[in-house]
């Protein structure tokens, strides 16, 4: 009889939970589920937004691979982002965690001031820095002027020029730096004041401390930051659509703005789904190859 009761209860207790998790499921169903298996199917037709879907099997697959010079193209700009960017990323925000974890007056409004490009508009953002980059009046290029004149050679044309656009967005990029450095103050902020007085006690000096103690504790953090920002690059759009418009001589054309030009601007929904299936792919692939690095996250208690 008293397990019949606890049954029931549990049943009971499933029911309700079911109920409040029924409207996030709905909504997941709707928003999410349908639009993806819709796009995986409109991927094997030839389709332009106002007629009928017509199926043509793997054609649009095998023109991008083997017939498509501006599809490769934008899959090395965007491989060439990731290369880059990520590991740049990392540095910066650990560098400014390691700078801002210090109990000093003042230091709070420091950290806001780092994290405020955070909760800036992505297109006010990029609108401000097409003007210090600017070639002939921005800011950037004043201030190295000198430097100009010391090397004897002309001013760099950053986002203007193709040998220098890439580089323009990354370290562009580099000025959101302040999202991943409150994980890693975080991170920074969990590890036991008592492991740094046993390490001053053997003689440890600040550099010791940072790479025997802080950054092996760090890992996890670390390691978090990395995948989302191998994501994360995979899908730059934004910064090149306002700043470049995808040059010069497409420098900048990147993987996701290719694919929303087929959308967009060829109305080529076949193609741009097509394109989305095998960005899905190849960030899986990577992030299965950079999830077998957790063998290095270093958690805090474990035994080493």
């Amino acid at each position: 009889m008293k397990t019949s009761s606890i049954k029931q209860l549990r049943k009971q207790e499933n029911l309700i939970g079911h109920l409040f998790a029924s409207p996030w499921l709905l909504g997941i169903t709707v928003l999410g589920a349908f639009p993806i298996l819709a796009s995986l199917y409109i991927s094997f037709t030839t389709y332009d937004m106002i007629g009928t879907p017509k199926f043509i099997g793997l054609k649009n697959y095998i023109i991008l691979f083997t017939n498509d010079e501006i599809f490769w193209q934008s899959l090395y700009n965007t491989f060439y982002h990731v290369l880059i960017s990520v590991p740049l990323g990392l540095v910066v925000g650990i560098s400014l965690a390691l700078l801002l974890n210090n109990k000093i007056k003042g230091m709070s409004l420091y950290r806001t001031l780092f994290y405020l490009p955070n909760v800036v508009s992505i297109v006010a953002m990029a609108l401000l820095w097409m003007w210090l980059f600017q070639p002939n009046f921005g800011i950037i290029n004043e201030i190295l002027k000198p430097i100009y004149k010391l090397l004897g050679m002309e001013p760099l044309q950053w986002y203007q020029a193709a040998s220098t656009s890439k580089m323009t967005l990354i370290l562009m990029g580099l000025w959101t730096a302040g999202g991943s450095m409150v994980i890693y103050l975080a991170q920074m902020q969990d590890i036991p004041v008592s492991l740094y007085e046993s390490a001053e006690v053997d003689g440890a000096n600040w550099i010791q401390k940072t790479f025997s103690i802080t950054l092996p504790l760090m890992t996890p953090s670390i390691f978090f930051n990395f995948i989302m920002g191998i994501i994360g690059g995979f899908q730059v759009f934004t910064i090149a659509y306002i700043m470049t418009n995808g040059g010069p001589s497409r420098s900048t054309y990147y993987y996701a703005y290719y694919m929303f030009d087929k959308m967009m601007n060829d109305h080529s929904m076949g193609m741009a789904s097509a394109m989305a299936w095998i960005l899905l792919v190849i960030i899986l692939i990577i992030t299965m190859f950079a999830l077998r690095l957790n063998k290095y996250v270093v958690y805090l208690g474990e035994e080493s």
